[in-house]
C-alpha cells in the first residue's frame, strides 16, 4: 500500500515538475494532415534527458527509446517509410546533435530537410523515481506546422508497453496503424537501459561491449530480443 502510495505522489511530482521546470519552447501552429497532405516520410531523432533521478544513468535512453520506436514501426507496419536509423545518426553527427541530445523546432527541421523527411517526430523524456513521462512531438517538415503533440506517463517497469503506447500515437497521428503482435510485454526500465548501452557500443564499432550489453538485456527481459536482433541486422 506505501509502495502505491509513493508511485502516486512520484506521478503527481512528474506532472508538476514537467509541466513548470522545463523551458517553453516555441510555438508550432498544430494540424491534422488529411489525404495526400499526409507526410508520409517519417525520421525519429534522439530524445532529450530530462530526467531527474540520476540522469547521467538514464542518459543512454535517449538514443535508445528513439531506436525501439524506428525498429516497432519499421517492423509492424507498411504505410508509413521510415528513415533508417544508421541514416540518421549520420546525420546527427554532422550537426552535432548526438552528443548535446538537445532538439528544438528548428534543429529537428534542418535534420528532417537533411534527411529528406516529410516529417520529424522528436522529444524528450523524465524519469522521477519509479515514473517515466515521454513528451513527443511531429512537425511536418515543409510547412514546420505540428502535427502530433503527445505525452505518456507511466511506471518505469512498464517501459516498453509505454514505448509501445508511443508509436500507436504516432502512427496515428499519420493516419496510419500501429499493430504489435500479442499483447505488449512491460519491458522494464533497466533492461531498456542494457539495449540502449549496446546501442551506443555498437555505434562506436565495440561489438564486444555492445553484445555484452545485449546479454544482460535478453537475461533481464527476453522481451527485448526482437529489437537487438533488428539493431544487429541493420548494421550488417
Amino acid at each position: 500500500m506505501r509502495r502505491k502510495g509513493w508511485n502516486a505522489l512520484g506521478m503527481i511530482l512528474l506532472l508538476v515538475l514537467c509541466s513548470c521546470a522545463v523551458p517553453e519552447k516555441p510555438a508550432v501552429r498544430r494540424t491534422v494532415p488529411d489525404g495526400d497532405r499526409i507526410p508520409r516520410t517519417l525520421a525519429i531523432l534522439h530524445f532529450e534527458n530530462n530526467s531527474i533521478t540520476e540522469p547521467e544513468k538514464y542518459h543512454p535512453l535517449s538514443k535508445g527509446l528513439a531506436a525501439m520506436l524506428i525498429t516497432d514501426l519499421i517492423q509492424n507496419q507498411n504505410v508509413l517509410k521510415i528513415i533508417e536509423r544508421n541514416k540518421i545518426e549520420e546525420i546527427l553527427k554532422e550537426i552535432a546533435l548526438s552528443q548535446t541530445g538537445s532538439v528544438d523546432n528548428a534543429t529537428a527541421l534542418r535534420a528532417g530537410r537533411i534527411l529528406g523527411a516529410q516529417s520529424i517526430a522528436f522529444g524528450s523524456f523524465v524519469v522521477l523515481g519509479k515514473n517515466v513521462r515521454i513528451d513527443t512531438r511531429i512537425i511536418n517538415v515543409e510547412t514546420s506546422e505540428m502535427i502530433m503533440a503527445e505525452n505518456i506517463i507511466g511506471l518505469s517497469d512498464s517501459f516498453m508497453q509505454l514505448e509501445q503506447e508511443l508509436a500507436k500515437k504516432i502512427a496515428r497521428a499519420l493516419n496510419a496503424t500501429f499493430r504489435p503482435a500479442g499483447k505488449a510485454p512491460k519491458g522494464d526500465i533497466e533492461a531498456a537501459l542494457y539495449f540502449s548501452q549496446g546501442v551506443e557500443a555498437l555505434d562506436r564499432g565495440d561489438t564486444v561491449t555492445a553484445d555484452k550489453y545485449f546479454k544482460k538485456a535478453i537475461d533481464r527481459d527476453p522481451s527485448y530480443r526482437d529489437h537487438i536482433n533488428a539493431i544487429r541486422k541493420s548494421k550488417q
